[in-house]
C-alpha cells in the first residue's frame, strides 16, 4: 500500500520515525477539512473584491468611451446637436404624420422650421453678441471695480473687499473664457451644426426605425421594456427641452425689456446672454443675473440694480409659480445635487457643448436607467439571483463591459499599426481596394482568353497610367491656383450676410487645412512614390493571386464555416467595387457640371475647382457640398448678380439631387448604409486616419454592414440560440415605465 501525503507533507510511513508529539500533530492533520484558499480571505473582502472589479471594467468601459467620443469631437456634438433637436421636435412630427403627412414630407418640415429657428439663435450669436463681447467683459470689469469700491467705504476690511473683487475678476475671466469658446472655433462649430442638421432630419424621419434596429437583438420582454422606457423618456426629455427654450426666451425677452427701460447698454447681448443661460440650470441663471447687476452697476448705478433685481425677482416668482408648472407638466425629474455634479462634468469632458447637453443626456439616462436594470437583473426564469452578493445586473454589465474593452483594445492596436507603419497599411489598403474594383475587368479579360496573369498585368498597368495622368494633371491645375481658389472663395464669404455670420472663417480653416494637406503631400514625395508603386504591385499581385490566398486564408475552415467566410469575403469585395466604380461616375458628373457651368458664365477657376470636384466626390455628400459651395463663393466674389443666383440654384439643385436620389442609389446598393451612417462616418475616418480615413471609412464601414452577421454566425455556429422568452408571470413590476408616473 502507498504511503499517503498529509497535509505537511509528511508520508504515514515516515511518521513512525517521529517523536510522540510530532507523530500526534501529523496524525491530527489527517482529520482536519481540506484547505480552501478562499478561507484565508475575509469574507467582507471577497465581496468588496467581487464588486471591485465588476465597478472597475465599468468604468474602465465608459472611460474608454468617453476618449473616443473626445477624440471623434465634430461627431459627438453632431449626434448631441441632432438628438437633443429632434428630441424638441418630435411631437410635431407625430402631430404631422397623424394629419396624413408622409414620414420623410413630415420630417423635412418639421426640420426645415428647426433650422430657422437654430439658425436665428446662431444669428443672434454672430452678429447680436459676438462683436461685443469686448464691451460687456469691460462693463463687468468696472462692475467689479465699482462693488470693491463700494465694499471699501462701507467699512468693510480692505482684505474682504481684494478677495470679493478677485472673484469677480475670476468669475468674469470664466465667462469671456466661456463666450469665446461659443463663437472662436467656427469651422468646427459649423460642420457639426451642418452634421447635425442632416442628423436631425434622418432622426426624425427614421429614429423610430433605428431604435427598434438597436434593440433588435435584445428579443423578448427584454426588448419591449427597454423599448417602452425610452419612449417615455424620449417625451419627458424632450417636455423639459421645450419647457427651458420656452423659458428661457421669457427670460431674455423680459430682462431686454427691463434693461431698456432703465437705460442700460448692451442691452441686446445681454438678452442673448440670459437666452443662453437659461439652457443651464441654477448655474445659468445666477451667473447671468450676476452679469446684469455687474453691468447695471458700473453703468447706472445701485439704485437701478435694486429695481432691475426687484423686476426680475417678480418675473421668477411668476415663472416658478405660474409657467413652469404649466410649461413643464410631467418631466424629468432631476435631484439638484445631481445637476450640480453633472454641469461642471459634462464641461471638462466636452466644453461648452457638455454644459448645455449634460442635463439632457443625465435625465434621459436616469429615465431608462431602471428598465435596463430591470431586463438586466432577471435571467431566463425571470429573477434575479438572491443567493449571489452581486447584482445580476452589474455582473452582466461587467461580462459585457469587459469583452467591450477587449474588442476596444483590438481595434485600437490595429488603428496603432496604420499610424505606425502607415508605408505598409496604406499601400495593402490601396492595393486591395484597386484590386476588389478592377476584378471585374480582369475577370472579363480572362473571359477573352487571357491568362489570369496577363489580364492583371494588362489591368494593372492600364490603372496606372490612367493614375499617373490624373495625378500630373491635379499638380499642374491644382498647386499654382489652388491659393488663388481659396482666397478668391475668403473674399466672396465675407461679403454682406455670409461676412456677418462668419462663413470666411469656416472658408479660411478649411482651406488652411487643405493648403497644409497639399503641402504635405508635396514634402513627403519619396515616400508617396514608395506606397504608389507597392500599392501597383500589391495590386497585381492581389488581381492575380488573390483568390488563391484567400482560399489558402480558408483552408482551415470546413462545412458551413467555410461556405460562410467565402460568401462574406465575396460580398465584401463586390461592396468594394460597386462603391469606387458609382463614386468615381458621380465624381466624374459633378465635376463636368460645375465645369461647364462656370466657364459658360465666364467665372475664374472652373477647371482647378472641377479638379477639385473630383477628388472631393469621393467623399459622400460632405465633398459635393464643399466643392459646390466653392464654385458658388467664387460667384460672390468676381461675378455678377445674374451668376450669383445661377449658381445657387446649382448648388441647391445638385445637392439635393445627389444627397436624396443619386448617392442613396448608388451607395444604398454598393454599400447598405443609411446616409445618416455615412455622414458620421465620414469625419470620425478624418479624426482616425486624415484624409485616407475619409476616403476609405465608407467602403470600410459597408463591407462590415454585409458581412457582420456572416462573421457573428461563423463564431456562434456552435451556440444554442437563446431567446428573451415571454416576460415570467412572476417577475415582478417594473419601474419607470408608465407613461403616467
Amino acid at each position: 500500500m502507498q504511503n499517503s501525503p498529509t497535509c505537511d507533507g509528511i508520508s504515514s510511513g515516515a511518521r513512525a520515525e517521529l517523536p510522540d508529539d510530532e507523530a500526534g500533530v501529523a496524525t491530527m492533520s489527517e482529520h482536519l477539512p481540506p484547505m480552501d484558499s478562499r478561507s484565508l480571505v475575509p469574507t467582507w473582502l471577497q465581496r468588496l473584491a467581487a464588486y471591485g472589479w465588476r465597478v472597475l471594467v465599468v468604468i474602465a468601459m465608459a472611460v474608454v468611451l468617453v476618449q473616443v467620443a473626445g477624440a471623434l469631437a465634430v461627431v459627438t456634438t453632431s449626434i448631441l446637436v441632432a438628438l437633443i433637436v429632434a428630441a424638441t421636435f418630435v411631437p410635431a412630427v407625430r402631430t404631422l404624420r397623424e394629419a396624413g403627412w408622409g414620414r420623410t414630407k413630415a420630417a423635412a418640415g418639421v426640420t426645415l422650421v428647426a433650422l430657422v429657428v437654430i439658425t436665428g439663435v446662431f444669428v443672434l450669436l454672430a452678429v447680436v453678441f459676438a462683436p461685443y463681447i469686448a464691451d460687456v467683459v469691460a462693463a463687468l470689469r468696472a462692475g467689479g471695480d465699482a462693488v470693491q469700491d463700494f465694499l471699501v467705504q462701507s467699512g468693510v476690511p480692505p482684505e474682504t473687499a481684494a478677495l470679493v473683487g478677485q472673484l469677480i475678476e475670476d468669475a468674469r475671466s470664466v465667462l469671456a473664457a466661456v463666450a469665446t469658446q461659443l463663437v472662436e472655433p467656427v469651422a468646427a462649430l459649423v460642420t457639426a451644426l451642418i452634421l447635425g442638421g442632416f442628423l436631425t432630419f434622418f432622426l426624425l424621419q427614421d429614429g423610430d426605425r433605428a431604435w427598434d434596429w438597436l434593440v433588435e437583438p435584445i428579443r423578448g420582454w427584454r426588448g419591449d421594456a427597454i423599448t417602452e422606457s425610452g419612449r417615455v423618456a424620449l417625451g419627458r426629455v424632450g417636455g423639459y427641452l421645450r419647457g427651458t427654450a420656452i423659458l428661457a426666451g421669457t427670460d431674455a425677452i423680459s430682462d431686454f425689456v427691463f434693461l431698456v427701460i432703465l437705460g442700460v447698454p448692451l442691452a441686446g447681448p445681454l438678452a442673448v446672454l440670459v437666452f443662453l443661460g437659461g439652457f443651464i440650470p441654477y448655474l445659468g441663471g445666477f451667473v447671468t443675473t450676476s452679469v446684469l447687476v455687474l453691468v447695471t452697476l458700473s453703468t447706472n448705478g445701485p439704485t437701478d440694480v435694486l429695481i432691475l433685481l426687484l423686476l426680475i425677482g417678480i418675473m421668477n416668482l411668476i415663472q416658478g409659480n405660474v409657467l413652469a408648472p404649466m410649461i413643464y407638466g410631467k418631466t424629468v425629474e432631476v435631484h439638484p445635487a445631481l445637476v450640480l455634479i453633472a454641469l461642471p462634468t459634462g464641461a471638462a469632458l466636452f466644453g461648452v457643448i457638455g454644459l448645455f447637453a449634460a442635463l439632457p443626456v443625465v435625465a434621459f439616462a436616469m429615465a431608462i436607467a431602471p428598465a435596463l436594470v430591470y431586463a438586466l437583473d432577471r435571467g431566463p426564469e425571470g429573477h434575479s439571483r438572491p443567493d449571489d452578493p452581486v447584482p445580476a445586473w452589474l455582473d452582466r454589465l461587467a461580462q459585457w463591459s469587459w469583452r467591450g474593452l477587449i474588442a476596444a483594445g483590438l481595434l485600437g492596436v490595429a488603428v496603432l499599426a496604420a499610424t505606425t507603419i502607415p508605408l505598409v497599411v496604406i499601400p495593402v489598403v490601396l492595393a486591395v481596394v484597386l484590386a476588389a474594383t478592377l476584378d471585374p475587368a480582369t475577370a472579363a479579360l480572362t473571359r477573352r482568353g487571357w491568362s489570369r496573369g496577363r489580364a492583371a498585368l494588362g489591368v494593372t498597368a492600364g490603372t496606372v497610367i490612367g493614375i499617373v495622368g490624373i495625378v500630373i494633371a491635379t499638380i499642374a491645375m491644382m498647386v499654382g491656383p489652388l491659393v488663388e481658389m481659396i482666397d478668391t472663395a475668403t473674399e466672396g464669404a465675407s461679403q454682406g450676410f455670409l461676412g456677418d455670420i462668419g462663413i470666411a472663417d469656416v472658408v479660411r480653416a478649411l482651406g488652411s487645412g487643405l493648403l497644409a494637406s497639399v503641402a504635405g503631400a508635396l514634402s513627403s514625395l519619396a515616400s508617396l512614390a514608395v506606397i504608389l508603386l507597392l500599392a501597383t504591385l500589391l495590386t497585381f499581385y492581389f488581381l492575380r493571386d488573390g483568390a488563391s490566398l484567400w482560399g489558402r486564408v480558408l483552408a482551415r475552415m470546413t462545412g458551413r464555416r467555410h461556405d460562410e467566410m467565402e460568401t462574406a469575403g465575396r460580398q465584401a469585395a463586390g461592396v468594394l467595387g460597386g462603391y469606387m466604380i458609382g463614386t468615381g461616375a458621380i465624381s466624374i458628373f459633378g465635376a463636368a457640371t460645375t465645369a461647364i457651368l462656370m466657364i459658360i458664365l465666364g467665372l475664374p477657376l472652373a477647371l482647378p475647382i472641377a479638379v477639385l470636384s473630383f477628388f472631393l466626390g469621393f467623399i459622400p455628400y460632405i465633398g459635393g457640398f464643399v466643392s459646390t459651395a466653392l464654385a458658388f463663393l467664387v460667384a460672390v466674389a468676381v461675378g455678377e448678380s445674374s451668376d450669383i443666383v445661377i449658381m445657387a440654384i446649382f448648388t441647391i439643385v445638385f445637392n439635393i439631387a445627389q444627397g436624396n436620389f443619386v448617392a442613396p442609389l448608388v451607395y444604398g446598393k454598393a454599400v447598405n448604409l443609411h446616409p445618416a451612417v455615412i455622414l458620421l462616418a465620414i469625419p470620425a475616418g478624418s479624426a482616425v486616419a486624415g484624409i485616407i480615413g475619409m476616403f476609405l471609412v465608407v467602403p470600410f464601414l459597408g463591407m462590415i454592414a454585409v458581412t457582420w452577421r456572416v462573421v457573428l454566425r461563423v463564431f456562434d455556429m456552435d451556440q444554442p440560440e437563446v431567446d428573451g422568452g415571454a416576460l415570467p408571470a412572476d417577475a415582478g413590476p417594473m419601474p419607470g415605465l408608465s407613461s403616467q408616473g
